[in-house]
Formats: structure tokens, C-alpha cells, sequence
């Protein structure tokens, strides 16, 4: 389940010896003002409407599912590539830490923040590099208990961007420096990995509708080569949950020397023989539900 500040999607997915295959994938927008995204204050403005737009979009589901992970907004959640000198071994000790270092830049208390970090295996210098995303609690914790109501209980909660990161990321190559690109309605995210490794991460919250997109794109590039002199990025992957892939593609090209390549979803996922309806596309603007439902295997 991907929710967004418009929309929910919804997808099932199974894995099976030849991969992963799209068994189902529907759509439903909300009523105007559901949501109100904050990363501070809780973002279901009605909740009713919430949970009548979900229980539609899950009652014309065929198949039961017993499992769900769930993508939530980019704008709700602090994601940054942070070195520590030390922490402790213990995850819930690290993540005390983490959030008590980090809580001058927080617009929440410290003690009421949820918190994910995934240790990095590139770069140089001594301690520890994480890859580290920062959230409110009670405003996590409001997506979930609405969702419990209507029995959803998800394992894995990761922002959009990193969902969408995870369903493409088999398709970058594991050689050379290469970034992706990944855009959403409001929001973009760069990653720039080395040999298979994360090296830079940067979101903004700046749509493609927006005048000043480009510049913002390229503003970014500029801030990766300014703090990683040593490198040059080879070639850009991108890929789109709005569509005009065309017209971004066109942008990309005119940003450096390096390659631009659009993600063809695909590659990654398989459409299963019984889903109809599914314009050509339309699977890119899916690709974070996908990517959530991935990250429970």
C-alpha cells in the first residue's frame, strides 16, 4: 500500500522460482482535504474519509492477503546520510542516539521520534556511515492505528522514496558511479551509488509542475560532485510516479555529460495474465506500493 497525499495504491504481489509477478493493482483518490501532510502534526484530517477510501479500494480485491507493508508520504519523514563516531551494538539503544543527536534539526520532541537506519558499506573515514530516516511518532502511529480498524496491520513502514528506490534498485548496475532519480507528485529524491553502494542522498519537496524543477535537479547534482569531488556521476537512471517521462527525460539530457536511462518496470516486475486494465505506463506510478510489499520477503 502506497498512501499519498491525493491517493492510495494498492497492489498484491507474489514471488514465486521465476520472480515477482503484479497480481493486482488499483488506485483510489481521497476527498479533498483527507489529508494535510506535516512532518510535526498528524496528517488525517478526516478520518472517515480515510478509512472509506482504503475499505473501497480493499473490497474489490479477489484474493485475501494476509501480509502488507506500507509506503508512507516523502514530506512526513527526515532521510539523510549521517557518519557516527560510535554507537551502541544494541538497535533500540543506537536509535535513542540517533535521535538525540539529531534533535536540533527535529521539529518534534526527541523522545517522540520513530526511527530507521540502515548501515552503508561504502566510503572512507573511521566509524559508522548509516543511511538514516527520521520520523514523528504520533504521526506514524496515526497511519497505523486508522489502518488497524480496518485490519491492516503493516510489518514494514518505509517512506515512498526509499520503497521506490528498493523496486528498482536490481536494475542498477553494481559497477562504476551511476545516481537515480526518482520523481513523485510533490516531492523528488537523487541517489548516488558507488559499485553497488550508496554514496549521496538528497530530497526535495519540488514537483515536476513546478518552475523551478530543473533547476532544483541540477542544483542537486551540483551538490553531490561539491561534497564528493572525487567522483563523477557516469550515468542517471530515472523513473517517474506521475508520468511525463518524455519531457523529463528531455530536461535530464541537457544537465552534463553523463547518460540518462529511464527504469522499464518491466524488466522488474512481471504482470500477471489476470490483471486488465493496467494502461502502458501506468506500472511506473506503482512501482513504491510494489516496492513495499517487496521489502516483507
Amino acid at each position: 500500500m502506497d498512501i499519498g497525499s491525493s491517493s492510495v495504491k494498492i497492489v498484491q504481489v507474489q514471488k514465486d522460482k521465476k520472480g515477482w509477478r503484479l497480481l493486482a493493482a488499483r488506485t483510489f483518490p481521497f476527498p479533498k482535504d483527507t489529508l494535510k501532510l506535516s512532518l510535526k502534526t498528524q496528517n488525517i484530517n478526516d478520518p472517515q474519509a480515510f478509512l472509506e477510501t482504503i475499505g473501497q479500494a480493499l473490497s474489490g480485491f479477489e484474493r485475501k492477503v494476509h501480509r502488507a507493508g506500507l509506503s508512507i508520504p516523502n514530506e512526513i519523514i527526515k532521510i539523510a546520510i549521517k557518519r557516527y563516531a560510535s554507537l551502541p551494538k544494541s538497535r533500540e539503544e543506537a536509535e535513542k542516539m540517533i535521535a538525540w543527536m539529531a534533535k536540533k534539526s527535529l521539529p518534534f520532541p526527541a523522545e517522540r521520534t520513530k526511527i530507521s537506519h540502515y548501515t552503508l558499506t561504502n566510503g572512507v573515514g573511521t566509524g559508522r556511515k548509516l543511511l538514516v530516516a527520521i520520523g514523528s511518532y504520533d504521526v506514524i502511529r496515526e497511519y497505523e492505528l486508522n489502518l488497524r480498524e480496518l485490519r491492516i496491520e503493516p510489518e514494514v513502514i518505509r517512506p515512498a522514496g526509499i520503497n521506490q528506490f528498493n523496486f528498482y534498485s536490481n536494475r542498477i548496475p553494481r559497477t562504476g558511479t551511476v545516481a537515480f532519480l526518482g520523481l513523485f507528485r510533490g516531492f523528488f529524491n537523487l541517489f548516488v551509488c558507488v559499485h553497488g553502494s550508496i554514496l549521496f542522498y538528497h530530497g526535495v519537496k519540488r514537483g515536476f509542475s513546478d518552475i523551478h524543477f530543473f533547476q532544483d535537479v541540477d542544483m542537486t547534482l551540483n551538490l553531490f560532485q561539491n561534497e564528493n569531488p572525487g567522483y563523477k556521476i557516469e550515468k542517471l537512471y530515472f523513473a517517474s510516479q506521475v508520468g511525463f517521462g518524455k519531457t523529463l527525460e528531455q530536461g535530464l539530457r541537457t544537465m552534463g555529460e553523463m547518460s540518462i536511462a529511464r527504469m522499464h518496470e518491466e524488466e522488474v516486475i512481471m504482470i500477471d495474465d489476470t490483471l486488465a486494465g493496467l494502461e502502458e505506463g501506468r506500472l511506473s506510478s506503482y512501482a513504491a506500493a510494489i516496492g513495499a510489499a517487496q521489502g516483507l520477503a
